[in-house]
C-alpha cells in the first residue's frame, strides 16, 4: 500500500511539472501571438504608407519607372502581394504597369497639346 501511496505522490509531482511546463508554453504562444498581431497591424500600416507614397512619386513618373524596375528584379508590385518575391508573370501586376503606362502616354499627349 505504501508503495502505491509513494506511486501516487511521485506521479502528482511529475503531472504538477507537466502542468508547469504546459503553462509556461500556453504564455509563451500567447505572446508570439500578440506580437504577430502587432506585426500585421504594423504591415499593414508600412504598406499604406508605401502605396501612398508610390502615389505621389507615379504623378511624376519615377513612381512607374520603380514599379517597373521591382516587377523586373522578380517582385510583386500589385496590392494583392506587394514586396513578394514571384515565380512568373502576375496579371494584376502587369494590370497595373499597363495602366501607369497608359496614364503616363495620356499626360505627354496633353503636355504636347
Amino acid at each position: 500500500m505504501e508503495e502505491i501511496i509513494g506511486l501516487l505522490a511521485h506521479f502528482q509531482e511529475e503531472l504538477q511539472v507537466l502542468t508547469n511546463d504546459f503553462q509556461k508554453i500556453k504564455n509563451r504562444i500567447y505572446n508570439i501571438y500578440k506580437e504577430n498581431e502587432k506585426l500585421k497591424v504594423e504591415n499593414q500600416n508600412l504598406k499604406k504608407l508605401l502605396f501612398e507614397k508610390e502615389e505621389n512619386e507615379e504623378k511624376s513618373g519615377e513612381g512607374y519607372d520603380n514599379l517597373a524596375r521591382l516587377y523586373q528584379e522578380g517582385f510583386h508590385i500589385c496590392h494583392l502581394n506587394f514586396g513578394e518575391g514571384r515565380e512568373s508573370d502576375c496579371l494584376f501586376c502587369m494590370g497595373l504597369l499597363d495602366n501607369n503606362l497608359d496614364e503616363a502616354e495620356e499626360d505627354d499627349d496633353r503636355d504636347e497639346d
